[in-house]
């Protein structure tokens, strides 16, 4: 498991199972401080990062090797400007819910080449009982976690990571329910999982024809 954790850098190892095996460009949106982008650059020759926030971005551009030549950019994907068919990949790692959802997953899915993915890591609003029972459900394995982080710390004599800076939060405004409707409505063929720790996975694949 890597270090640092948290609750978006558990499904890194998803998000990257998701991307096509001839991935050659990849964008990533909302890209943070950059940890996402970092991993794309195993699976695919090109990748881009954005971010409105140009803290985010200064962080990203520190934090990023220059060897792995990610491009990163401090702007919104609604000021991007994504070429259609550009991406075989494209995610969103927490950052959907800071955005409109229909402009941003259309934006996102034009974006893509025959064969491409949209992975989206998401955020929902608890609304149903469903819902408060899945987030009771993630305390303990949060916890039993972050006691073997923490153990494994010990034991390896590995230091607590540098800090980063504080990403800007947001509370989700759409309930899982208003995730799918949504995205059956606008982008349809996409699966919409729901996840531990209060997230949630919408994949995409642009189909090869069509």
């Amino acid at each position: 498991m890597p270090f640092p954790w948290d609750h978006n850098v558990h499904y890194h190892e998803y998000l990257l199972r998701q991307v096509p095996g001839h991935c050659v460009r990849a964008l990533d949106v909302g890209c943070g401080t950059g940890r996402f982008a970092r991993r794309l650059t195993a699976r695919c020759a090109r990748v881009e990062a954005v971010d409105p926030d140009p803290a985010m971005i200064a962080e990203a551009r520190e934090r990023t090797p220059r060897r792995l030549g990610v491009q990163h950019t401090n702007t919104a994907l609604a000021d991007y400007g994504i070429a259609a068919g550009a991406y075989d990949f494209v995610s969103a790692v927490a950052s959907l819910h800071h955005m409109d959802f229909a402009e941003s997953v259309r934006a996102m899915a034009h974006g893509l080449a025959p064969g491409g993915v949209l992975a989206v890591l998401g955020l929902y609003r608890e609304e149903t009982a469903a819902d408060h029972a899945a987030g009771a459900a993630a305390l303990a394995p949060q916890w039993a976690i972050g006691a073997g982080l923490f153990a494994a710390r010990t034991l390896t004599g590995v230091p607590s990571p540098a800090a980063e800076a504080p990403v800007p939060m947001r509370e989700p405004r759409m309930s899982l329910r208003g995730v799918r409707l949504a995205a059956r409505r606008h982008l349809p063929g996409a699966r919409v999982r729901r996840l531990l720790f209060w997230r949630y996975s919408l994949v995409y694949r642009r189909p090869l024809a069509g």
